[in-house]
């Protein structure tokens, strides 16, 4: 099972908006998977990088911007 960490700990130079409320697996600072659980990421990056283990992070949904 991949180890799931907290959007922080994900590059910083990478834009997580488009993949708010779901799972993303990330290689060598490169989104390689998304999905709706953990487990889906991590099956979609392993399909396009079989050999190297993802990084599997959820990005939350952002904060509501007040006026």
């Amino acid at each position: 099972m991949a180890n799931s960490v907290a959007q922080n700990d994900a590059p910083k130079n990478l834009d997580l908006r488009p993949y708010a409320g779901r799972w993303i697996a990330i290689v060598r600072g490169q989104v390689t998977g998304v999905g709706l659980s953990a487990r889906e990421a991590r099956l979609a990056s392993k399909h396009q990088r079989p050999k190297e283990e993802p990084q599997v992070v959820f990005v939350s949904e952002p904060a509501e911007a007040k006026p």
